[in-house]
């Protein structure tokens, strides 16, 4: 037997609101004026903030009803809200787009082009800030139900190579859930005496079609699969993959005009006030941001026992 239908249909159901959401900001960043860009784009940020936000709270509201049916009812109700504020805040992530676009302007790129640049970034952004919000839901709602002993990674195709590698593992909840941007992978509770048995590397390899294995894998990867090779050996499951729980990217970074009276600073206080959300908490020209929320996975590693995790979930918002 082979992970539970309801979870597979869960990850289905959170991937098409991702999707959904990230069409719906992209349509929006398109529509922006190319001559007034930055101008155009701080007035539409209100409204791609609060679409961004309906989808990650649409994505966190389907964890309490699918775990009700798996595993019956928790030690309280999942608060969306909480699971939503876990992923941070959004001012960064909606300057990004107009950052990576000014930046192919400033190397000679057309503006259309340009502008595609930001589109791809803010869309990439918006699916993986969906998929987390959803995640921290599943999550905290299986750590306040004390049958559930750990979680095993769901991967639905078409897949990267990464999270190929880790179909079926299984986690216990003090372990963050290893992600990419992009990564739809889900969840599936485990207890004591469950009779199914995840899908393995293996399993989900045989399931893909040779065009998926050779955009996961490439050429000579499938050809070594196909020869015998250990899909272990082929790749290299962790890199590109993180454990937190908001949207990350490397960029080329400065500290410089970082402070809240620098150039970059200001202009992130002037889309985060168009967006309705903070810069963060500031003792001074240099003060930055912060996170006090604990996420999850940190709750359940720090507590003394489960008791001690549900009353820290409470404590957060996470569960009421």
């Amino acid at each position: 037997m082979t992970v539970p239908a309801p979870a597979q249909q869960h990850q289905q159901q959170r991937a098409v609101q991702a999707d959904a959401t990230a069409t719906a900001v992209r349509a929006v960043w398109n529509s922006v004026d190319a001559d007034h860009l930055e101008a155009s784009w701080l007035a539409r940020v209100p409204t791609v903030a609060e679409m961004i936000r309906r989808g990650q709270l649409s994505a966190a509201s389907t964890a309490e009803t699918w775990l009700d049916a798996e595993v019956g009812a928790g030690e309280g109700r999942l608060n969306p809200e909480a699971a939503v504020a876990a992923t941070g805040d959004l001012g960064l992530q909606l300057l990004y787009p107009l950052l990576v676009a000014w930046n192919r302007i400033s190397r000679g790129m057309s503006i259309a082009v340009s502008i595609l640049s930001g589109a791809a970034f803010l869309e990439l952004a918006t699916r993986s800030l969906v998929a987390d919000a959803g995640r921290i839901a599943d999550m905290a709602g299986m750590i306040a139900r004390p049958r559930v002993v750990s979680y095993v990674r769901v991967v639905e195709l078409p897949a990267c190579s990464r999270c190929v590698l880790l179909a079926g593992r299984e986690y216990s909840f003090s372990e963050g859930f290893l992600r990419h941007p992009n990564c739809d992978c889900t969840m599936a509770p485990k207890r004591p005496g469950d009779g199914w048995t995840p899908q393995l590397p293996e399993d989900v390899y045989a399931q893909m079609t040779p065009a998926e294995r050779r955009r996961a894998f490439g050429e000579a990867g499938v050809q070594a699969i196909d020869a015998g090779a250990d899909i272990a050996q082929v790749v290299n499951a962790r890199r590109g993959m993180t454990t937190v729980t908001r949207y990350r990217r490397t960029v080329q970074a400065t500290s410089e005009g970082t402070t809240r009276r620098g150039l970059y600073a200001s202009r992130r206080a002037k889309f985060e006030k168009a967006a309705g959300v903070r810069f963060g908490a500031a003792t001074g020209a240099r003060a930055r941001t912060t996170t006090p929320r604990l996420m999850p996975e940190e709750i359940f590693r720090l507590a003394d026992d489960r008791d001690h995790a549900i009353r820290l979930l409470r404590k957060y918002g996470y569960i009421v």
